[in-house]
């Protein structure tokens, strides 16, 4: 009798939490429901979003606010759209870009797109998965200071809190009278905004998931090498977004950063000092170098190339694949990236006849997505003079 208690027990404790869980999965799809309409269709690529910050297209469209206001850098020199320019696909166009003291930051702007579809979001750092960690970089590093919110939080705080429109937008939000905007709000309403950045409307999307017959001749047979087995691009830029790799490490785990030979700079696989990749997280050697695969969307707007800048156009970058990594001839950077001890076993080289690598680099640019540019939906939206703000 005991047992057969003990068993319905279970049984209802069970049907209870399963209720639990599929009433919690409800709910986190019901929040975020307004941006998940907004996704395409024939994306399949994973979703990441923060738990903490529920979405909503009032919070994002403050965040665009937020995100175009120079007052949220201590001398009101610099906002996010400095570093991240809607003309530049959400990049800048400088090798390194600059922060608001003048000074180089550590590595070449990222492009602000798809990034909900992104499990990692920095080029050397496995530990940020979402934006709202993310955009704590740009506020509070000092080394070098890019906004410069470290030891002046209240100063820049202060300057969004009297602000009559802020204090009525936040109101909005929030649903109740008073209380303090805060950092935190500010964080999520940008997040929210950068999360709603989609790039799904180039050439290659019409003709793959559309299938309009929009590609020339060379697109296509760019195409053709680019998922053929004598080449492998697709083997790191895979997925919607081609920056999926579907390489596995020893424990079946998906591997996201690689060492593509960039630099050799002492003939044991170093790199630059202020740069070196996973191992300036984790201080372990096969780490050197290593760098999260980025996307190939819109590089038809976002050169320089590569996380420090170091390559002009995307006949650098392939001839560099070619030779199986990057050799600098001069300089105190000078070095053999092809004999990189650490360079990923992929980057072994290929050769290309001129009209294939013409090939391969239109069906490249055909994966951009024009429409970004000038997306009002992204543009900045304050209607007076910024020198003012």
């Amino acid at each position: 009798m005991k047992s057969r208690q003990l068993l319905v027990i279970l049984i209802i404790s069970f049907a209870a939490l399963s209720f639990y869980i599929i009433s919690a999965k409800k709910d986190k799809a019901a929040s975020h429901s307004s941006l998940l309409k907004q996704l395409p269709s024939f994306f399949t690529d994973s979703i990441h979003l923060d738990p903490g910050n529920l979405y909503s297209d009032a919070k994002a469209e403050l965040g665009r606010y937020l995100f175009y206001d120079r007052r949220l850098s201590i001398n009101k020199t610099k906002s996010c759209a400095s570093c991240h320019d809607q003309k530049f696909s959400f990049t800048d166009g400088y090798r390194r870009s600059i922060g608001a003291l003048g000074d180089l930051h550590q590595r070449n702007s990222s492009p602000l797109i798809n990034i909900i579809y992104k499990e990692y979001l920095t080029a050397a750092d496995s530990g940020l998965h979402y934006p709202e960690q993310q955009i704590n970089n740009p506020m509070f590093h000092d080394g070098p200071v890019e906004l410069g919110w470290k030891g002046n939080e209240n100063v820049i705080l202060n300057r969004i809190r009297v602000d009559k429109f802020y204090q009525a937008k936040f109101k909005e939000i929030s649903g109740s009278e008073g209380g303090l905007i805060t950092t935190g709000d500010i964080k999520y309403c940008i997040s929210s905004f950068v999360k709603s950045i989609l790039v799904c409307n180039s050439p290659f999307d019409k003709y793959f998931y559309q299938k309009q017959d929009v590609l020339s001749a060379s697109e296509k047979r760019g195409m053709q090498l680019f998922f053929s087995v004598r080449l492998k691009c697709s083997n790191c830029h895979g997925g919607n977004n081609f920056d999926q790799p579907v390489i596995k490490d020893n424990y079946g785990k998906t591997s996201f950063f690689f060492n593509t030979g960039l630099y050799n700079i002492d003939g044991k696989g170093g790199y630059p000092a202020n740069d070196r990749g996973l191992y300036e997280l984790n201080g372990k050697l096969k780490d050197m170098g290593k760098y999260r695969v980025s996307t190939l969307r819109n590089l038809a707007f976002t050169a320089p190339y590569y996380h420090d800048g170091g390559a002009t156009s995307l006949e650098e970058v392939i001839r560099n694949y070619e030779k199986g990594g990057r050799i600098i001839t001069n300089g105190l950077l000078k070095g053999d990236g092809s004999a990189n001890p650490y360079k990923n076993d992929l980057i072994k080289g290929f050769s290309l006849t001129s009209g294939e690598r013409i090939d391969l680099i239109n069906f490249l640019l055909s994966l951009s997505d024009s429409s970004i540019l000038t997306n009002k939906s992204y543009s900045n939206p304050f209607q007076y003079d910024e020198t003012k703000l």
